[in-house]
């Protein structure tokens, strides 16, 4: 094994790329996208039985090539065959008491090679399921691309999750470090017996739900980063931090969105998937009724023999040794005749898989179709979404920013501003969880058109 290869062995079992090892900056989309391609098990498993279907490729061609094979034995004849002979059959041959004669038959060592040769002519099976094996190299690419394809848009999913989790962080961050604050002034103002003891509670026990919110919400990343990893194919172990969420980025691409509209289910990895067995399963029954065709092959054997009654001679040549050949070339043809009705069963058997694979082509058309149109749906909603959650974020902040001077001159009561806070970081989070929801619905509609891989550009 070269140094390259040995890098590459110790490389993919580590799990986790020397990119990644040594990142020091937070990965982009595109950065987990490709980690995933190259380390994730299920596309691995995948390329695995692209490479099985190679191989089957190669079995099935192995049944039109010659076959050859060759054998060999040694014999020790230590009870040497019998011939009876009955009396009066040669003249001079029995005792005169009309008994049989009995002979000894061949010698006590013989050594035989032999080789045998066939080459089919024709078998339609053969040649049948032959081209079903080289679909099958079709159906397996397209297998993998499909698998690629899912783990492209789940990869995507767990990353804008994560950014968006994170975002809500913030808000609560910033929402622990406004209550601390109160929490403090008003300690204050309890001591100068300016606030009451409930006032200072509802501010702390405010200041603990928040903390717990951000414990949990932190928890909750931690799970998904860690889905996000798998994935990937990477150690839970490994240090791995999606890039910040760009808000404005996100409001530009819904301004500037345009609906998809070059929808091509014939193009869909799934209807050509499904296309495929449809094939395969074609082939697979005229293999099957090919099997009531005749088969004509050639054969060519030849066997060299040597007998001798001294082992020394057997092989050394002289003496008692015998020596000779045996060869035979020819056709033979092979006619099936009645299998107790098999092969027609299977052959119905297959046809019954083609009508399955058919109607779950169907099927699977509508719920394409139907995804298309509805991740049309969601992105208009989505895009509403944000443009309301927008302003009421707008809405929110004034409306606290007032209750917290009224506050703070005596107009309004503590409730008025922890209830204005609550608003305001509940407009936060549902502005940033509609622009997950954008970011969601935006993967499915371009997944839905096809272009998943897009994604990696």
């Amino acid at each position: 094994m070269n140094i390259r290869k040995l890098s590459a062995a110790l490389l993919l079992f580590s799990g986790f790329p020397a990119l990644l090892m040594a990142q020091s900056q937070p990965l982009t989309l595109k950065q987990c996208l490709q980690q995933a391609l190259s380390n994730n098990q299920n596309i691995a498993i995948s390329r695995y039985e692209e490479q099985n279907g190679e191989q089957q490729i190669i079995q099935t061609r192995s049944r039109s090539l010659p076959q050859v094979n060759a054998t060999g034995n040694l014999s020790d004849n230590f009870k040497k065959q019998v011939i009876v002979i009955p009396a009066g059959v040669f003249p001079g041959a029995g005792g005169s008491d009309g008994k049989p004669t009995t002979l000894v038959a061949g010698t006590t060592y013989t050594t035989a090679i032999s080789a045998d040769v066939s080459q089919p002519l024709f078998d339609a099976a053969a040649f049948t399921g032959l081209k079903a094996a080289t679909a099958g190299r079709e159906y397996y690419k397209l297998s993998t691309k499909q698998t690629e394809e899912e783990v492209i848009s789940q990869v995507s999913q767990a990353y804008y999750r994560i950014l968006a989790n994170r975002e809500q962080i913030k808000v609560q961050d910033t929402n622990i470090v406004r209550l601390t604050r109160l929490v403090n002034a008003t300690q204050g103002q309890y001591n100068n017996g300016l606030a009451r003891k409930i006032d200072l509670d509802r501010i702390k026990v405010s200041l603990t739900n928040a903390q717990t919110q951000r414990t949990q919400a932190m928890n909750q990343i931690a799970i998904q980063t860690n889905q996000l990893k798998v994935l990937m194919g990477v150690s839970v172990e490994s240090n791995i931090t999606p890039a910040d969420l760009s808000i404005r980025d996100i409001e530009e691409r819904v301004t500037q969105y345009v609906p998809e509209d070059n929808f091509d289910l014939q193009k869909r990895t799934e209807i050509l998937v499904l296309n495929t067995q449809v094939r395969l399963g074609q082939l697979q029954k005229k293999a099957t009724q090919a099997e009531n065709y005749p088969k004509l092959s050639a054969f060519f054997n030849y066997s060299q023999n040597a007998q001798s009654n001294t082992f020394s001679n057997l092989f050394a040549g002289g003496g008692d040794q015998v020596n000779y050949g045996i060869g035979a070339f020819g056709l033979r043809l092979n006619i099936p005749i009645f299998d107790g009705f098999s092969r027609r069963s299977r052959a119905a058997q297959n046809q019954i898989q083609i009508n399955e694979i058919e109607k779950r082509r169907e099927a699977t058309a509508l719920n394409l179709t139907a995804g298309f149109q509805n991740s049309r749906i969601q992105m208009a909603n989505s895009i509403s979404s944000i443009q309301a959650q927008r302003q009421n974020v707008q809405l929110a902040e004034n409306v606290y920013s007032a209750s917290q001077a009224n506050y703070n001159l005596g107009l309004a009561t503590l409730t008025d501003l922890l209830d204005a806070q609550n608003s305001f970081i509940t407009a936060q989070n549902s502005y940033t969880q509609a622009l997950l929801d954008y970011k969601l619905a935006e993967i499915e509609s371009i997944r839905s058109a096809g272009n998943i891989r897009s994604l990696l550009q």
